[in-house]
């Protein structure tokens, strides 16, 4: 499961570097046509760290059950 949780973390920041590019360039290119985007909502770092939060407090659960289970 270490190993699984390693990928899976490994993939969402890989997506969220591209997700970043994606939306940086886009902005410009709008911003070029006059176009200004407010930023409204959380910040996506902050989505990211949620994210990470998230997983790692899954991965603790799963450990300390499996380890309660194999006491008993």
């Amino acid at each position: 499961m270490g190993k699984l949780l390693n990928i899976l973390t490994l993939l969402g920041v890989i997506y969220f570097v591209y997700w970043m590019i994606k939306r940086h360039f886009r902005r410009r290119k709008l911003a070029a046509q006059g176009i200004e985007i407010k930023d409204e909502g959380m910040r996506p770092i902050t989505l990211l760290s949620i994210v990470m939060v998230v997983m790692y407090a899954a991965y603790m659960l799963y450990f300390f059950v499996g380890q309660m289970s194999a006491d008993s």
